[in-house]
């Protein structure tokens, strides 16, 4: 496992964390450290095909406003829910990045009904930045595979531009992110194609009998320059969605110049993130990226990576 970027040392900060078993037996775990945030659960950010979407708020204490990321769930786009990434969410949220957390409809219904639900939590987000102690001008948008393939459409599509051609969207500045984190994201659906069964499930039909749709959905089709920052982590050994996925899509950012930071995990299986042995730095290497990405807008800009 390692960062295909180095660490910018002068913009990380090490902490040694003492323990001590002091009047412990060797089989009590140590103690949890108190939540940073608070919690806002089961808000209602849009209507779904069946009723309203619901979302969970992860608040840091303090006064705010503060940087805030939407997370989207994975799950194939069959299933799935917004407690997936939730050691994620509520790791940041402790380092003072609010989370908005969200479900959206899953099969039996198909693109873009879930692409545009992730456009109006943005939406939703910028809307009630107040009540939740936001700054709406610091937004990263966050999904691991499945999730991960919304999250990147968010960030290069936030038009909304679909095929078939979904509802005109009166402004794009509600739906327009920051940054990007796409964890073992499904970037590319034409090259799994007709083979799979999820991605056929996913558009209503095969890429050979979609094949606008097919690209449409598949955030490679999308990278432009100008895009905001990416990070991009995935595992060598992911028997879902192949590590050549994260390769391809990562070139191709950086031939468009955008900024990108790309994190492999040697070994790593499928959603590698969520295992112990990649975790820790996995999560060290996002913070060092969401500290430039979500900067305050006044400050001076660094890179997030190099080229």
């Amino acid at each position: 496992m390692r960062s295909h970027i180095p660490l910018l040392p002068h913009l990380l900060c090490c902490a040694a964390l003492a323990f001590t078993a002091t009047g412990l037996s060797a089989q009590a775990p140590a103690p949890a450290a108190p939540a940073n945030y608070t919690t806002k659960s089961g808000i209602p950010y849009t209507q779904g095909a069946t009723g309203p979407l619901r979302a969970d708020a992860y608040i840091p204490n303090g006064a705010g406003p503060f940087p805030a990321i939407l997370y989207i769930h994975g799950g194939g786009w069959i299933n799935g829910d917004r407690y997936q990434m939730i050691k994620l969410i509520k790791d940041l949220a402790n380092q003072g990045y609010l989370a908005f957390s969200i479900d959206y409809d899953v099969d039996p219904v198909h693109y873009p009904a879930s692409f545009n639900e992730s456009l109006a939590a943005l939406r939703y987000m910028r809307d009630h930045a107040a009540d939740l102690n936001i700054d709406p001008a610091r937004i990263a948008v966050a999904g691991s595979s499945a999730g991960g393939e919304l999250a990147a459409l968010v960030a290069l599509n936030p038009e909304g531009l679909t095929v078939p051609a979904s509802p005109a969207v009166a402004s794009t500045t509600g739906t327009r992110v920051r940054a990007a984190i796409i964890l073992n994201g499904v970037l590319d659906l034409i090259a799994l194609g007709d083979k799979s069964h999820m991605v056929t499930e996913y558009l209503g039909g095969s890429c050979t009998s979609l094949p606008d749709v097919c690209k449409d959905a598949s955030p490679l089709s999308h990278v432009h320059p100008g895009a905001p920052p990416f990070f991009v982590g995935h595992g060598t050994a992911d028997a879902t969605v192949p590590f050549t996925q994260a390769q391809a899509f990562v070139d191709a950012l950086r031939a468009g110049k955008v900024q990108v930071r790309f994190f492999t995990a040697q070994g790593g299986p499928h959603t590698y993130w969520q295992k112990q042995q990649f975790y820790s730095q996995n999560l060290q290497d996002l913070e060092a990226f969401l500290a430039l990405a979500l900067r305050p807008v006044h400050a001076a800009t660094p890179t997030v990576a190099a080229p």
